[in-house]
This record gives structure tokens, C-alpha cells and sequence, in this order.
């Protein structure tokens, strides 16, 4: 079975450098890789404070990454946009999941059409700060079955921070250990471990996987509601987005970008029938 999944991996590799083709006519994408659009104050490991824009990229398509991939800083673009088209292309290839995978998907949480697209993604929310109204937009979004993942934070003061944003969506509920028997694990791939996901840098060079060192193990939590549904999973000391951006870098190991995609498509799933 592993070496199944080398293969069918390889042969997903091979494919990234071909530009993405458009759902066929009439078909309606059943998944959006929504990235939350967030403002915030850089954390002091990102050399902040500082401003953050809520500006994406205009007119980009995935297509587009056959010039140039590019990048747009960090926050709630950080890997933006590579990061989503190669990660769509790739539920696409490994799953029967009809993903939207023409372009990027960002969106603010007070945008009325939010409640179209059940699936959310933050990148970097150590340094998210959300206002009263973001807070409770976020908390009728997941309470309706919505279902978020947040990733890519280090460090005991981005979790800090972390925590806060969530007590304000959840103040009657807490950030808890997920451990690796709850079926969000085993959706479709067996997970059966909690590996830290470097950045692209780390992984490339080899050393430390992990970024801060107020806090250097890797841990997943998770937010349940009242029929212990999983509404929120936080890839915690981890960066999946850097290994989905980069998995097709020579340098970059892939036991990290495989363990990336497989914890990404069971998530999704999970989502999805849940």
C-alpha cells in the first residue's frame, strides 16, 4: 500500500508543471479551498508589529504559476497563492473530489457568501486578531457545520494569541489535544502519526524542523460541538502549507509533503461527511 502511494505521489509530482485545466461545463465544484483573509499585528518572531493588508492578488489563475509562482508576505497570505492551486490539484488527483481549482479562493469572514464555502483555512492565525463581529460570524459559521483548519503557528506566543482569537469565538469551549485514534485520522488515508512539517528552508537544509523555541514539539488540536463533531482542527508547530507549496521542489524531503497532503485530504473529508 505504501509504495502504491509513492507511486500514485510521483506521478501527481510529475503533473504540477502542467497548467490546471477548469471543472467540466455545468459542474458545480463540491470543495473550495477557502483561505480566511485576516487583519493582525506581526508576532516579534516575524519581526512585528505591523500592518497587514487585506489586498490579494487580482485577476491570478493557476494556471498563472507556469511564469512564476511569486509570493505576497506574510500573514494570511503567507504561501499565497501557490500553496492553494497545488494543494487543489492535488485533492483533485488523489481523491474523485471535483475541486474548484481554476484560482486561488480568499475570502474575508464578514463576506455574506461565506456560508457557501463549509471549508475554511488560516494560515499563520498566531498573528490574527478578529473584531466582536468577525468573532460571532465565525461562531454561526462553524455552529451551521462549518469547519476550519488553522496551521503554520510556532511558539508559545502564537499559541497564546491563538487561543484568545478562539475564546472569542468559543468562550464556553477549549482548544483540546485530537489524538491520532479519532477518525478525522482515518477518513481515507491512516494517520498514525504527528509529524512536524517544516518550512521549506528547514527542510531543505536539513537541522531543526520546528521555529520557535519557546515551544518545539509538534501537537494538533481541535474545537468539538455538542454532538462532538469536530468544527476546528489546528495544526499546531507544523506547516502544511509550505510543504503543499513546495512539494515539488527538489530539495524538499518528501515524507513531509506526502504527510502534508495525506493530513490535508483526510481533513477534508472529514469535512465533508461530517
Amino acid at each position: 500500500m505504501k509504495k502504491a502511494l509513492s507511486l500514485l505521489f510521483l506521478f501527481v509530482v510529475l503533473l504540477f508543471r502542467v497548467s490546471a485545466d477548469t471543472s467540466p461545463p455545468g459542474t458545480e465544484p463540491e470543495y473550495y479551498y477557502t483561505r480566511v483573509m485576516y487583519s493582525g499585528v506581526g508576532t516579534p518572531e516575524r519581526g512585528g508589529p505591523f500592518p497587514m493588508r487585506y489586498e490579494p492578488l487580482r485577476d491570478f489563475k493557476c494556471s498563472d504559476l507556469e511564469r512564476g509562482e511569486g509570493g505576497l508576505g506574510g500573514g494570511w497570505r503567507t504561501d499565497y497563492p501557490a500553496s492553494d492551486c497545488k494543494f487543489i490539484w492535488g485533492v483533485e488527483r488523489l481523491t474523485s473530489i471535483n475541486a474548484y481549482r481554476e484560482a486561488p479562493h480568499p475570502m474575508q469572514l464578514m463576506d455574506p457568501k461565506i456560508f457557501d464555502f463549509p471549508y475554511l483555512y488560516i494560515v499563520e492565525p498566531g498573528q490574527m486578531l478578529l473584531s466582536n463581529q468577525e468573532a460571532a460570524r465565525l461562531r454561526e459559521f462553524l455552529l451551521r457545520g462549518g469547519f476550519l483548519h488553522a496551521d503554520d503557528f510556532w511558539g508559545v506566543y502564537q499559541l497564546d494569541n491563538f487561543a484568545k482569537q478562539m475564546a472569542k469565538v468559543f468562550p464556553d469551549r477549549k482548544l483540546e489535544p485530537v489524538p491520532l485514534t479519532d477518525e478525522i485520522f482515518h477518513t481515507f488515508f491512516d494517520i498514525d502519526t504527528v509529524m512536524q512539517i517544516p518550512n521549506v528552508s528547514n527542510g531543505c537544509y536539513g537541522g531543526r524542523t520546528w521555529e520557535s523555541s519557546t515551544d518545539t514539539v509538534p501537537r494538533i488540536f481541535g474545537i468539538r460541538d455538542d454532538k462532538s463533531r469536530l468544527m476546528v482542527i489546528v495544526t499546531y508547530n507544523s506547516d502544511l502549507g509550505d510543504a503543499w507549496e513546495h512539494m515539488d521542489v527538489a530539495c524538499y524531503p518528501e515524507k513531509f509533503s506526502g504527510q502534508a497532503y495525506r493530513m490535508g485530504i483526510n481533513f477534508i473529508i472529514y469535512a465533508m461527511t461530517h
